[in-house]
C-alpha cells in the first residue's frame, strides 16, 4: 500500500521537519453524533480510504516507537507513526480500565478493551462524546492483561457508515513521543497552519485528490 497517494493527504504543515519530519495535519469534528456518547465519525466526514488499512488497523503496537532507532524495525515504527500522525484525525491519551476477549464465529479472535479518553493532543472529538469507550482489537496478538491501568496513544480515523465510524490504533504513550506530538501541534499553530474553522473546508478539498 503506497499511503502517500491515499485521498487523506496531511495538512499543509507537514513538511515541518522535527526529529523524524514526521507528517501532521489537522482533523476538524462536527457537530452532530449520536446521543450514546459512543465514539464516531461527525457530520461531513470524509469517506473511509481502504488506503490506509496497514495504518488504522484496529490493533496495537506493543512497545514504544524509538524515535533515533536505526534497527530495520525501528524504522519501519518510525514510519508508519509518522504516517499516523499525518493521516489521524484526532490523537488522544487513553487510560486502559479493562480487557477481555471473545471468539468469533469461524474462530476469528476478537479482543475489546475498554478506556477512558483523556487528553486530545491533536483534533477534537465530536460534541456528546463520553470518556468511557469500548475499542475492537483484530488479530490475533492480543493486548496482555498487565495494559490495564496504562496511559496508552490512541490514532483514531473516521470511517463513517462502518460500525463503528472509526479505525484506530493503539500504542503504549512514551513521554518523549507525547511531548513530540504537543511541540509539533504548537509549531503549526504558531505558524497558523492550524485553523479549526477550515477543517471541512481542507477535507472537502483532500476528498477532491483521489487518485493524484
Amino acid at each position: 500500500m503506497d499511503v502517500r497517494r491515499a485521498a487523506r493527504r496531511p495538512g499543509p504543515w507537514a513538511s515541518i521537519a522535527l526529529g523524524l519530519s514526521l507528517a501532521s495535519g489537522f482533523a476538524f469534528a462536527g457537530c452532530r453524533h449520536s446521543q450514546s456518547g459512543e465514539l464516531g465519525a461527525p457530520a461531513g466526514a470524509s469517506a473511509w480510504d481502504t488506503r490506509l488499512d496497514q495504518l488504522f488497523d484496529d490493533r496495537f503496537t506493543p512497545s514504544t516507537v524509538e524515535l533515533t532507532g536505526r534497527a530495520p524495525g525501528d524504522v519501519l515504527d518510525q514510519r508508519r507513526f509518522s504516517q499516523r500522525l499525518g493521516y489521524a484525525d484526532v490523537i488522544a491519551l487513553v487510560s486502559v480500565e479493562q480487557v477481555w476477549s471473545r471468539t468469533l464465529f469461524g474462530g476469528q479472535p476478537q479482543q475489546r478493551v475498554e478506556v477512558s479518553l483523556g487528553r486530545v493532543l491533536r483534533g477534537s472529538l465530536p460534541r456528546k462524546t463520553t470518556p468511557a469507550q469500548v475499542l475492537v482489537l483484530r488479530g490475533a496478538e492480543e493486548l496482555p492483561a498487565d495494559a490495564v491501568g496504562r496511559v496508552m496513544l490512541m490514532f483514531v480515523a473516521w470511517a463513517p457508515g462502518e460500525i463503528p465510524a472509526y479505525h484506530h490504533h493503539l500504542m503504549p504513550a512514551d513521554e518523549k513521543v507525547i511531548e513530540l506530538i504537543e511541540a509539533m501541534v504548537r509549531h503549526a499553530r504558531k505558524a497558523g497552519k492550524l485553523d479549526e474553522s477550515q477543517g471541512k473546508k481542507k477535507r472537502r478539498k483532500r476528498g477532491a485528490e483521489v487518485g493524484s
